[in-house]
């Protein structure tokens, strides 16, 4: 992809495609950022949420250029890109493009080429854990997209119900267990208040990666009518491998649910993402798996907390331990009704996928929430664990407790907290013992208290992060960050030091 040569020429020709009355913007900045921590892997706050740029293995040092550059034509066009360059010494020291892409809008319609961090559906605050369906916890994706970014008024309804949503084509690397696989991403919502003061909205937000070529099966289906199955859920065509028979691809969705209120002085937004894999967590047979959130800003009269957010995740139903389909042997002699009498469609397994073995990952990051945890992040605390499971995630069945606080000490100096708990349970799979032919936990020939996650592994997360700018030094900012991990499982400190120097014209 020849984002960078597409990007200059972009830069050097559009002035003059413009009148004199149209406005340039100009943003530069250059960040030399640093990580030590006691023990040679990172704290996990260090890493995660941080768009893929650190490397959890080791110390980092870190210097990030980033450069963008808009044409506005009296905010009906505009036209832009941007490219940011991360050098990186570590363990794994990397030279990479970061983000490079080009970007156009005409009216509300937004377009946007290559790889830019940014997440479409409902926008969460950055005190957030993270969606779980696209959050900035991995580095962006490289694809093409059509938005509508902003909520929109519906015509002929003043304003009291508005829309946005996204589609999106993208491409993965060749480091996976399916290689060159595709990704596509759409999302709508809509939100009903108007000006009124509050706000509700609904809506979904859905990816799937599909194509690719698999080690098993060759080359998979990829032509345009599969992706037209794709884009709709649809089974694969004939000839299609046995596990794409239900749907064409390895899918995750989130249905999106919330209220967002002004009162007084503080704005509310409470929320709720139910996190879904198939027909059946589509359905609610998943129960009320997912992510609930309330933010308050403003909570005070002073600045001293400008924010406070909470955020519980649950995962833990995944539509019951029973099979996802019926099997000849579901009902084995320690059970008197078939599949133990559990409706079919259970064990959602949800980020993993048995054909994408890489799951719901890109270049080692979780795509979602980072409380899913992968065999790389267990690696590190012990490398011959048995998850008895070839799954990327080894925990997606988890209790996690988020709380988030920022605000401003003065004007010049901001601080944000973070305070997370989690209970990592594994798998239905790893309960079993990865007898996949049996029903969770049922089987008494079964000792699944020899299962690692059975009881479950209890972790703290905790992270003290600030920015300060000194008055006399003109565009630049000073950071630190201190992170604890406290747990059964990892128990370690960071620091993160640096600096960044803005330049905007």
């Amino acid at each position: 992809m020849k984002l960078p040569t597409t990007l200059l020429l972009c830069l050097l020709l559009s002035p003059s495609l413009f009148a004199q009355k149209d406005t340039l913007r100009f943003n530069a900045n250059i960040s030399a950022l640093s990580t030590v921590g006691t023990t040679k892997d990172q704290s996990f706050w260090l890493t995660h949420n941080r768009w893929g740029m650190f490397d959890d293995a080791s110390a980092n040092g870190l210097t990030l250029l980033s450069t963008s550059y808009r044409i506005n034509n009296e905010k009906l066009f505009s036209i832009g890109g941007g490219i940011d360059l991360v050098a990186r010494a570590s363990s794994n020291s990397s030279a990479y493009i970061q983000q490079g892409y080009v970007e156009a809008k005409l009216g509300f319609i937004h377009f946007e080429a290559g790889r830019k961090q940014t997440s479409y559906g409902i926008t969460l605050s950055d005190l957030s854990s993270g969606s779980l369906a696209i959050s900035n916890n991995s580095i962006p994706i490289p694809r093409i997209v059509l938005s509508v970014p902003n909520f929109y008024n519906v015509p002929f309804t003043k304003g009291y119900l508005e829309f946005r949503g996204h589609f999106a084509h993208g491409w993965l690397d060749n480091s996976r267990y399916v290689k060159d696989a595709f990704v596509h991403d759409k999302s709508f919502h809509i939100q009903a208040g108007g000006d009124i003061g509050i706000n509700a909205y609904w809506g979904l937000t859905h990816i799937a990666i599909w194509g690719g070529n698999s080690p098993v099966h060759g080359e998979l289906p990829a032509t345009l009518s599969d992706f037209l199955r794709v884009m709709i859920a649809k089974e694969g065509p004939d000839g299609s491998p046995a596990n794409e028979v239900n749907a064409l691809g390895f899918h995750t969705g989130v249905w999106d649910w919330g209220i967002k209120a002004k009162i007084g002085q503080s704005s509310l937004h409470l929320y709720y993402q139910h996190l879904f894999t198939d027909g059946s967590g589509q359905s609610y047979k998943n129960k009320l798996d997912g992510l609930w959130g309330l933010g308050v800003k403003d909570p005070l009269p002073t600045r001293i907390v400008t924010e406070v957010l909470y955020e519980f995740m649950y995962t833990m139903h995944q539509s019951g331990p029973g099979l996802s389909d019926p099997r000849v042997d579901d009902q084995p002699w320690f059970c008197d009704e078939p599949n133990c009498g559990f409706p079919y469609g259970g064990r959602d397994n949800y980020y993993n996928n048995s054909m994408y073995r890489s799951g719901h990952s890109y270049l080692g990051m979780s795509l979602g929430t980072p409380f899913f945890m992968t065999q790389k992040q267990l690696d590190k605390f012990d490398s011959d664990i048995n998850t008895y499971s070839s799954a990327y995630f080894v925990s997606n069945r988890n209790i996690a407790h988020h709380f988030a606080v920022k605000g401003e000490v003065t004007h010049n100096f901001n601080y944000k907290l973070y305070a997370s708990y989690v209970r990592y349970f594994g798998t239905y799979t790893g309960l079993n013992m990865g007898d996949s032919s049996r029903f969770g936990f049922f089987n008494p020939d079964l000792n699944s208290e020899d299962y690692f996650f059975n009881p479950a592994q209890k972790q703290w997360y905790f992270m003290l992060e600030t920015s300060w700018k000194i008055k006399s030094i003109k565009n630049i900012t000073f950071h630190s960050t201190l992170a604890v991990d406290k747990g059964q499982l990892f128990n370690n400190a960071g620091l993160m030091v640096g600096l960044s120097w803005d330049f905007n014209r």
